[in-house]
Order: C-alpha cells, then structure tokens, then sequence
C-alpha cells in the first residue's frame, strides 16, 4: 500500500535530503506522498500543466535503489523538482503556456534539466505559467489562473505563477522559475517562498524559451534560502551551448550560510523602494526585518538613488523589443493563437525603433553604473519585493488601465537592468494573512553574501515555517 507522509509536504530539501541519504525516507514514499497531494489539489490550484507520475516513480525507484548500494550522489538525490514549461525535456511538450507551442515537443534536455538529472532529482512535471512568461499578474486565459495557497481568489503573481504555488501549497519542494521582469520573485513574495535570481548568465538558458535574451534569468524556488543554496550549487556553471552563461569557475553557494550577520552592512535606499505608492504594512514589515538583522550584528547604511526610479521603464524598452524578436516568425504564422492580450503587447512592441532599443540598452549601461557606484560602501541592498498587498484575480481582471500589472515588478525590474543577484525570502503577513516578501540584492556575482544574509534572517524568525490552511477543495 501507497504510503502518505503528512509530515513531508512542507519540509525543506534541507530537511528532507538527510533522511534519504540515511534511508529513513524512502524516495519511493517520498513522490507517492507528493503525487497524491498533487492528485488531490489538482487541477484547482491550476499549477501543473503535467504531472510526469509513471516516469518520477521510476526515478524514484532507481535513485533508492542508487542510494542503498552506496551510489548517493548528494543533497539533491531523490528529491522531487518541477519545472517551469519553458524549459525542455526531451520528448515532452514545452508549451510555453500558449496555444501556439501546444504540440511542441523538446528533442532534447534544457542544460539545467541534464544539470538535475545528474544531481539525482526527481522530474515531477510542468509547471503553469503567464503565456510566453510575457506578463505580471499571473494570469493566463488559455492554461486557466492559477490559485494563491494563501487565499483562492488572490493572484499569485506572475510569470513563475505555477512555480511559487506548488512550492507554497506543498505539492514539491522546490521548482525553477525564470525572471525577466521579476517572475521568480514576485511569485515568491505573494505565495511565502524563497526565490533566487541569481546574476545573469550564472545558470545557462540552453532549452529555454526566450522572452529577453539579454535580462532573461533561470533560477530555483523553494522553501528555504538554504535549498536555492543547494539547487544553485547544481544549475550555476558555464555552458559552451550559451554564449552568455558565466565562464568562471564553480563554487560552493552553501559555504558561507552559517557566517551569521556580523560586519554586513546593509544598504537601505532612501529613494523609491519605501516611498509612495509602497503598501505601509509592506514598508513596516520590511524595515522591521531590517531592525531584527542590526540587533544581530548588520551594520545599516542609508543609499542615495535619486536615479532608481527609471529602472522600470529601461527594463520594458530592452524587453519589448527583444520579445518582438523573440516572437516575429511565430507571430507571422500563428497570431490567431496568441491570446488577444499578448498578441496586443506583443504587436504594440513592433512601433518601438531601432534607436529607441539603442538608447534603451545605452540607458541601461549608465544605469547599471550608478548601481555600482551607489553599493560600493554596502555589502546588500534591503527592500520590499513588491510593493503592494497582494490583489484579487477578479480585481486584475478587471482592471482595465493594468495599474497592479504595472505596480507588481516596480522593484524587482530594477535588478533585472543590472542583472545582479536579487532574492525574496518572507518577511512577514500583512492584516489580511496574505505573505509579504523582503528582496536582498547584492553586487554581481556574490550569491554567496544573498543567501547568507537570507539564511541568517531565516535563522532569526520563523516566517518562512508559515504555511497555509490546507487547501483540498480550492475552487
């Protein structure tokens, strides 16, 4: 008989990779448990696009067998790991949650998936997500909207909506995402996950759909700064298929996470990021997560960015035109496909000039370096991920001007211009019970100073332990 494992549906990888390595969890049981709980909450939460249950039952039984004749091969053996459907594997569809890839079939892995498949983890499915990852809110007409755990009729943001809400609801324990605008970690912040996206080119985009070429970012979701640790220490690595992917060498992101707070200082901004329109008890949470860090040892350093404030609209002036370039054949062909909203963006995007995309990226060159002159003195920047509470489906619906879609990536766009690592851990709950989510972002190529700062401040409180109600009958 099929074991259910009440107890594992919200433990961390942290948690759950040593009781497989010393053979008190059995994978087997492991992705039976997470099967039925997928089973029972879907397809109303709407996250998965597929579930793979025959070919990670299969892995499941190889890797337990691998493990007990003494083959363990790391923290990530046997764990069960879902995937955005924009990344390949072979021989299964990657829609991109549009009708127009519905029968697209991958001819072969995506770097990262080859990268978790010789880690030992285990494929679980496809994951929902904006069409073509072209939006914010999470919503997608075609694929269906996909449920926030935290309250059924509330968004879960977007592109990575799926990624954050099975994560969130228990039903995987860790997922990737891909952040262009902010859709790993907006999806984070409003569902009470940890999101990573780390410094453009870390993780390799081979098998990956494109949206921007030159802002799109791979990155883990997870439960716990420590499991994007463990995730990352498997993805980051150079890749000969992408030309863009870093070419240093690899490290261990685990090996500062216990260093504690000592000697960081953090950077606030006294521009933007805690200014109007910010949801006050989003500000609070946040400042308050950043009073707990000074108590145990960080340093604060108030930034001047008087400049901050065009991070998003650079962002749109790269993305809008690379997307039109991304989508021109596949737009000449099958428009009638698309749906009418994206087909809109995307078309509207075609007015947008050679020497509009020219100073956009020339904005963006300058941008990136008042960045690095105003974090020369700071070790993090500390702000809110997003900055309002998280609205209703029925209101984004609704809203016929686009004001939260436009609202929900006004900070975490700003990281994807200068593409340095930017991670969104819970911070606290707003009076409505719904998550909010605090962003610490550092200097290029320092994932390693993130996640220990997000693993410190996990060490500290207990947010990230919040989960929601369960959820069996979520309409």
């Amino acid at each position: 008989m099929t074991k259910h494992l009440p107890d594992i549906e919200y433990q961390s990888i942290t948690e759950i990779a040593p009781r497989i390595r010393n053979g008190d969890l059995s994978p087997v049981d492991l992705v039976d448990s997470l099967l039925q709980r997928i089973s029972r909450l879907e397809p109303s939460v709407n996250a998965f696009l597929e579930v793979w249950s025959d070919s990670a039952r299969t892995a499941a039984h190889l890797a337990e067998g691998e493990i007990k004749s003494g083959k363990y091969i790391g923290p990530l053996h046997g764990i069960p790991i879902g995937l955005k459907d924009l990344i390949d594997v072979a021989e299964r569809k990657t829609t991109g949650g549009s009708k127009v890839l519905a029968d697209n079939i991958a001819n072969s892995d995506a770097t990262v998936v080859k990268r978790l498949k010789a880690a030992g983890a285990i494929l679980m499915g496809k994951l929902n997500l904006v069409e073509f990852a072209f939006g914010t809110t999470g919503l997608n007409p075609y694929t269906g909207d996909v449920k926030n755990p935290w309250d059924k009729t509330r968004i879960t943001a977007g592109s990575s909506s799926g990624s954050a809400a099975a994560v969130a609801c228990g039903m995987i324990p860790g997922s990737l995402g891909s952040d262009t605008g902010g859709s790993i970690r907006m999806p984070a912040s409003v569902c009470g996950i940890a999101g990573l996206k780390p410094t453009y080119g870390r993780i390799p985009r081979t098998g990956v759909l494109d949206l921007s070429w030159s802002m799109d970012h791979v990155g883990p979701m997870a439960r716990t700064t420590e499991d994007c640790a463990l995730l990352l220490n498997a993805l980051a690595g150079s890749d000969s298929d992408d030309p863009t992917s870093y070419p240093g060498p690899t490290e261990d992101f685990t090996s500062q996470l216990k260093k504690g707070l000592g000697l960081i200082r953090i950077g606030v901004p006294t521009n933007y990021f805690f200014e109007d329109p910010v949801d006050p008890e989003i500000s609070e949470a946040v400042l308050s997560s950043i009073n707990t860090m000074v108590l145990n040892g960080a340093e604060v350093v108030e930034v001047s960015m008087p400049w901050v404030d065009k991070g998003r609209a650079i962002n749109l002036g790269v993305i809008r035109p690379e997307a039109v370039s991304v989508h021109e054949s596949l737009m000449a062909k099958n428009a009638n496909l698309y749906t009418s909203d994206l087909r809109r963006r995307i078309q509207s995007g075609s007015s947008i000039t050679a020497i509009d995309y020219v100073n956009a990226q020339r904005a963006r060159q300058w941008f990136n370096q008042q960045m690095s002159e105003s974090m020369k003195q700071v070790d993090v920047l500390i702000t809110p991920s997003v900055p309002i509470q998280t609205p209703t489906i029925k209101q984004c619906k609704s809203d016929k001007n686009g004001e939260a879609a436009s609202q929900l990536p006004m900070f975490t766009s700003v990281f994807d211009v200068t593409g340095q690592p930017s991670h969104s851990i819970p911070c606290g709950f707003t009076s409505g019970g719904m998550p909010i989510g605090m962003m610490i972002t550092g200097h290029p190529y320092d994932e390693k100073t993130v996640l220990r700062v997000g693993n410190a401040f996990e060490k500290l409180t207990r947010w990230h332990q919040r989960v929601p109600a369960d959820i069996p009958e979520i309409n």
